[in-house]
């Protein structure tokens, strides 16, 4: 799991089209993409917009009218949402779990990815599509979401797990010291609060709000406040756009995968309601 994670991580591909397995991925230098069949066999390689359309050929329809798609965060990979992406497609969601490398390429980069995907579920018959991320996958989803328009598909609602909204106090103390950007990558300014600042505010419907902590200190003694360890719960809130708001018992990294959050993302981008 953790060589998958930091491959994905220091890899070069990211998710542009998914469906029914099917993925087309863009290579970040040298802007070739590659078909994926749903077994994960390259079929195809070459120019992306060749590769869209053949991969559309090819892949069955998801039959769905909900779809959802699922970013993962910093040094991490689609894996860590793959139980989310499971309940939802029992309930007959269409789920683009998308890949990004996210130490190579900066934020506006992975948003614009990320919309190529949801554009790729609209043209599959999904009506509008939600946006699921974890950490820095919540600031790629609201990214992604401001281009909705402009890229020929509907913003549904949106989930943001253990997501630094307001920034970050780990990137704002570490910024300045050597080695910060080789360890954070492209996207080491977006986790700051004055790169947070820059993001467009949530442009879709219903907007919930999953942060991790203790209901006390937190579990890192170095951040003020309750925290997750990473992300202090206070760095998670958009009072003035959040629909709803739920504090979990739990770690960062294991705050997608526990199962009081995928009932929560369940219950929230079906009704845009959660119960407390």
């Amino acid at each position: 799991m953790i060589n998958n994670r930091l491959g994905q991580a220091f890899g070069h591909w990211s998710d542009i089209w998914i469906r029914s397995g099917w993925r087309v991925q863009i290579h970040c230098v040298t802007g070739l993409a590659r078909t994926l069949n749903a077994q994960g066999t390259r079929v195809g390689f070459g120019p992306p917009e060749e590769c869209v359309a053949a991969a559309a050929r090819s892949a069955p329809s998801a039959g769905a009218k909900r779809a959802a798609v699922l970013l993962h965060g910093l040094w991490d990979s689609p894996a860590i949402m793959s139980r989310l992406s499971e309940a939802l497609q029992a309930e007959g969601w269409a789920i683009a779990d998308v890949g990004y490398p996210s130490m190579r390429q900066p934020l506006a980069a992975h948003g614009a990815a990320a919309s190529r995907a949801a554009r790729a579920l609209a043209e599959d018959g999904a009506r509008e599509i939600s946006f699921v991320g974890h950490s820095l996958g919540g600031l790629v989803a609201r990214t992604a979401m401001a281009n909705a328009e402009m890229d020929g598909w509907r913003a549904g609602r949106l989930v943001l797990i253990g997501s630094p909204a307001r920034g970050s106090v780990v990137a704002n103390q570490f910024q300045n010291v050597p080695g910060y950007r080789t360890i954070v990558g492209s996207c080491s300014h977006a986790v700051t609060a004055a790169g947070a600042m820059t993001i467009s505010p949530p442009i879709c419907q219903e907007v919930l709000v999953i942060a991790g902590g203790t209901g006390g200190r937190g579990y890192n003694p170095l951040i003020p406040g309750d925290n997750d360890g990473l992300i202090a719960v206070k760095e998670t809130r958009m009072q003035d756009h959040e629909t709803g708001f739920l504090l979990f018992r739990s770690r960062h990294k294991s705050l997608p995968t526990r199962p009081e959050t995928i009932s929560a993302c369940r219950q929230f981008l079906t009704t845009g309601r959660v119960a407390r």
